[in-house]
């Protein structure tokens, strides 16, 4: 009898061990979406237009800042300090199309301005045209 009892409570502890793992695995990773990734502070290192570098000499600093969607859209804050010591402020709404890696950010004033958006990590580039003018600008995550 001890046998028989001893046999049986090795099979339950190797069934228990090939199951165990399937009961433990982690869930799958998920893909993350612009839409979590664009979220957060970002000081930009690089701001050109029409392939001039502005950063440094018109540009000293620029911050941009997505809060996370509430509803359809979510809100966004661009500051702009420029050499002369005068500093811009722009605030509004963003959406974000997730298929074409577009964001258009609308102003307050109802001014609009799309941008093709690619994020990597903490680096993010933003490029688009404004005002017949080809404007490149690239991020880090603060």
């Amino acid at each position: 009898m001890k046998t028989v009892f001893s046999k049986t409570n090795l099979s339950a502890f190797l069934l228990l061990m090939i199951l165990l793992p399937a009961f433990t695995s982690c869930k799958k990773d998920k893909k993350p979406t612009l839409r979590g990734e664009i979220v957060g502070e970002w000081e930009l290192k690089s701001f050109t237009v029409d392939g001039v570098e502005l950063k440094g000499s018109i540009v000293l600093a620029s911050k941009m800042e997505f809060e996370a969607y509430s509803g359809s859209n979510g809100d966004f804050e661009w500051v702009v300090n420029y050499a002369d010591g005068t500093s811009e402020t722009a605030s509004g709404d963003y959406t974000l199309d997730e298929e074409d890696a577009e964001v258009e950010l609308e102003n307050n004033d109802g001014e609009r301005i799309k941008f093709d958006v690619e994020i990597d990590g903490d680096d993010m580039e933003l490029s688009g045209i404004l005002d017949g003018e080809r404007y490149e600008l690239k991020a880090e995550r603060d």
